[in-house]
């Protein structure tokens, strides 16, 4: 435990310079876990923080996530977090048989976004693509089914924290993260896929 603790606080420290070739953050980079092609850090147990963080806290970010949830379990993502993943915004997807139910929490607060979800089979691997722009205050979240592609834009979202809070009796979305880093904490899941990327849609 003691060597994890070590290499995820020199994975910080390294992540946080400046640009160029780094040999210390290469040789880092080797001792990574992996799903697919993306790295990252297990920092305790079913907790991963992934090796690329957001540009930064002030800024918007794309994520597509694939990911399987056996009955009774959950898979919880988080977004803008800080190095212990706390302080961002997360995700949470519990199942309940076939029932998917999706929550979002954020500075304390959170939300039941799950009747936006009844359509879908929770017992499928399950796709989403979602955006945060963190810049905005609160949060702007825009999520999508299925993978990141061109098509996707505010008019096809499952939930868009701009038009579908009102409906399920928010004012906005539940918060802003105060991090630059993403990652996951799985319970009876498995992570399949998760990927960053630029913004889907720039906030008009």
């Amino acid at each position: 435990m003691k060597r994890i603790l070590f290499l995820f606080c020199t994975f910080g420290m390294l992540s946080a310079c400046g640009g160029g070739h780094n040999p210390d953050q290469e040789k880092l980079q080797q001792q990574a876990q992996k799903i697919g092609d993306q790295a990252y850090f297990e920092i305790s147990k079913d907790t991963g923080i992934m090796a690329d963080t957001v540009s930064s806290v002030a800024s918007g970010a794309n994520f597509e996530v694939s990911f399987s949830i056996e009955d009774g379990g959950t898979l919880s993502f988080f977004t803008f977090a800080d190095s212990l993943l706390k302080n961002g915004i997360e995700f949470i997807f519990q199942r309940q048989g076939s029932k998917l139910l999706v929550f979002s929490s954020a500075q304390g607060h959170t939300q039941d976004w799950s009747v936006l979800f009844a359509s879908l089979d929770a017992s499928a691997v399950l796709t989403f693509t979602f955006d945060v722009h963190n810049n905005e205050r609160p949060g702007h979240i825009l999520l999508w089914e299925g993978p990141k592609r061109t098509s996707l834009n505010h008019r096809n979202t499952l939930y868009n924290s701009a038009e579908d809070s009102l409906d399920l009796n928010y004012d906005n979305s539940p918060g802003n993260g105060f991090g630059r880093n993403w990652g996951f904490k799985i319970h009876k899941a498995r992570l399949i896929k998760a990927l960053l990327s630029e913004p889907q849609e720039a906030h008009e």
